[in-house]
Formats: structure tokens, sequence, C-alpha cells
């Protein structure tokens, strides 16, 4: 089978991690959500903080912790006069994520995978939502929040990852013009979802 490449965008909340991961297990092949900016760090000789840090954060939110940071980088990048940069932590990412795609079929979690991958040529981009409803309840669960907070959580989350995305893409964080395939986890639930997508997968690689 040809190497291929699934990107899943989400919103907070939608089951998009789980949904993933679960992909991968029955498709045998590597999901990289965390692992990516383990893998990073790896690569670069940087501490995964720095990484993690800036985790789907756009480069203006970030000049307190690239301060705070400073002393992690220095020697990458030769003394203290030159801090790191979430624009230059995003190029190595991307580096790392395109290097990935193209030694192994895998799934890519978020951090405008769909578009760093965007001339991969077999390319599979999904952007997965559901109801509100199912998203703060599904937080409440996760996280042990009452029901405002975890609105007002996914509501700080879905921001943050459309300003980080919008940012560094030509595209938009959640329009279905950006991805191949837009589904509602609400309606077939989790498993339905997996097997939506794990057929749909299956039809497009052939």
């Amino acid at each position: 089978m040809k190497k291929f490449v699934i990107s899943i965008g989400r919103q907070l909340g939608s089951g998009g991690k789980d949904i993933a991961e679960e992909i991968g297990r029955r498709l045998n092949i590597s999901v990289y959500d965390k692992r990516l900016l383990e893998e990073a760090a790896k690569e670069s000789g940087l501490d995964a903080t720095v990484f993690e840090t800036a985790d789907e954060k756009e480069s203006n939110t970030l000049l307190g912790n690239i301060l705070a940071l400073r002393d992690s980088v220095a020697d990458y990048f030769g003394g203290h006069d030159n801090c790191m940069s979430s624009d230059r932590l995003f190029f190595i990412q991307s580096e790392v994520m395109r290097n990935i795609a193209a030694r192994e079929s895998c799934i890519m979690v978020g951090r405008c995978s769909e578009y760093v991958l965007r001339e991969h040529p077999s390319l599979i981009s999904i952007f997965i939502t559901a109801d509100m409803q199912d998203r703060i309840s599904r937080t409440m669960r996760k996280d042990n929040l009452s029901e405002e907070k975890a609105k007002a959580y996914i509501e700080r989350g879905d921001k943050r990852r459309k300003s980080y995305h919008d940012y560094y893409s030509t595209t938009e964080w959640g329009n279905a013009k950006s991805y191949d395939l837009c589904i509602n986890s609400s309606r077939l639930g989790i498993d339905g979802t997996v097997d939506f997508i794990c057929e749909y997968v299956k039809r497009h690689i052939k």
C-alpha cells in the first residue's frame, strides 16, 4: 500500500484525539499529536518544553513565554541575544512533520498539518466537530470541570486553535473548503465516526 497521511483538525471537546488514536490503531499507523513536539525537540536539540509552551499558539501571543524560555534556546541560536520566536518553532515543527510524512503513513493531529502537508500526494484532510453540549459533557468528564467552566475552556481553546491556524496558513480553520472531509462526531458517535473515516480512507487511497 502506498504511503498516505491523514490530517485531523478538531474542535476542542469533539473527540478528535480519541478518534485519531483509534484510526491509528485500526490502520496500524502512528499518530503524531504531542509526539510531534517530542520529535521536533529531538531533531532540533531544543528542550521539549519550548515546543510545548508554544503549541498551537500564534506568534503575537507568545512574547512573555518566549522571554521566559530564552535560556533554554540560547545555545541553539548562538547566545542570549537571539531569543526563540514562535515562527522559528513553527518552521522546525513543519520540517519535522514533512520528514515524517515522507517516510511513513501516519496521522497528524492539528498544528496546521493539512496546510503544511498540502503538497503531499496522498494527503487526506479531515476536520471533526461536534454539538456543543456533547463537547461540554466530554470536557467536564475529562478535566473534571463544571459546565460553565467547561464551556469557557472550549471557547478559549477554539479561539486559540483558530488564531494559530489562520496565522500560519492561507486557509480558514474549520471551513469546509479547507478540508477533504468535515464530520460531526455527535451524529455517529466516536466509534461510528471512526468506522466512517476508515472506510473513507480506504476508498481514497485506492
